[in-house]
C-alpha cells in the first residue's frame, strides 16, 4: 500500500511540474527576464496562475512521496536525502509563495518598482538551490539507497543517479538547471514503485482461493472454536 502511494504521488510530482513547464503561453517565457516574464503573465494570467499552482502542487507531492521513500528504503543515507529534500522544498514554496503574494499584485503594472528587480532575483535564487543543488542531492542519496537495497529495481537508482548528475552538470555551466531530469526521473520512480507493489501484491486467484478456505474453516464445526460442543 505504501509503495502504491509512493508511486502515485512521484508521478504527480512529475506530471504537475512538466505540465506547468509547456503551459503553452508561458513556454517561450522560461529562462527569460523577469520584464518579460511578468509582461507575458500579465497577458496570460490564468495560465500563470495555473502553472505557479501546479508548481507548488508538484513540490508539495514531492515531499510526500520522499517522506514515503525514505521510510521504505530505512537507511542513514536516505534519511540524510529527506532532510535535504524538504530543506529544498520549503525554499521552492517560499519562492512560489512570493510570486503568489507579490508578483500577482504587479501583473498589468506599467512599470516594476526597483525593489521588486532584486526581490525577485532573490526569490529566484531559492528555486535554483532547490533544483540545482539540493533536490540533485538529495537524488543521489536516493540513487545510492536503492542499489544498495535493492528496495526497488535497480534501474530506478541509475535513473535517479543519471538525473542529478544533469542537474550538477548544468548548475556548474550555466550558474542555473532546467529540471527536467529531476521529474522525468519521479515518474521514473513513481512507476518502479507502482511495478514493484504489483509484483508484491498476491495474484487475484490466490486471494480467492484464501477467501474459500477460511470459508470451509467457519462453516466446518470441527475447526469452529465458537461453535459449543455437543
Amino acid at each position: 500500500m505504501r509503495d502504491r502511494a509512493m508511486g502515485v504521488l512521484f508521478i504527480l510530482s512529475g506530471v504537475c511540474f512538466i505540465a506547468a513547464v509547456v503551459n503553452p503561453p508561458l513556454l517561450p517565457t522560461w529562462g527569460g527576464s523577469v520584464p518579460e516574464v511578468v509582461r507575458t503573465a500579465s497577458a496570460h494570467r490564468t495560465a500563470w496562475f495555473t502553472s505557479t499552482w501546479l508548481i507548488a502542487l508538484s513540490v508539495v507531492a514531492g515531499v510526500a512521496a520522499v517522506e514515503l521513500l525514505s521510510r521504505s528504503l530505512d537507511t542513514d543515507t536516505a534519511r540524510v536525502g529527506r532532510s535535504l529534500y524538504l530543506a529544498g522544498a520549503g525554499l521552492a514554496l517560499a519562492s512560489t509563495i512570493y510570486d503568489l503574494s507579490v508578483t500577482s499584485t504587479l501583473l498589468g503594472a506599467a512599470r516594476l518598482p526597483g525593489w521588486y528587480l532584486g526581490a525577485e532575483h532573490w526569490a529566484e535564487g531559492l528555486a535554483t538551490a532547490y533544483f540545482a543543488l539540493l533536490a540533485p542531492a538529495a537524488m543521489v542519496c536516493f540513487g545510492v539507497s536503492i542499489l544498495r537495497t535493492r528496495r526497488f529495481p535497480r534501474w530506478a537508482g541509475v535513473v535517479l543517479l543519471i538525473a542529478a548528475l544533469t542537474l550538477f552538470g548544468q548548475f556548474a555551466a550555466f550558474r542555473g538547471a532546467l529540471p527536467f531530469p529531476q521529474f522525468l526521473a519521479f515518474i521514473a520512480l513513481g512507476i518502479a514503485a507502482l511495478m514493484h507493489s504489483l509484483a508484491q501484491a498476491p495474484p487475484a486467484a490466490a486471494k480467492v482461493e484464501l477467501l474459500r478456505s477460511g470459508r470451509r474453516h467457519d462453516s466446518n464445526p470441527q475447526h469452529n472454536p465458537d461453535r459449543p460442543a455437543d
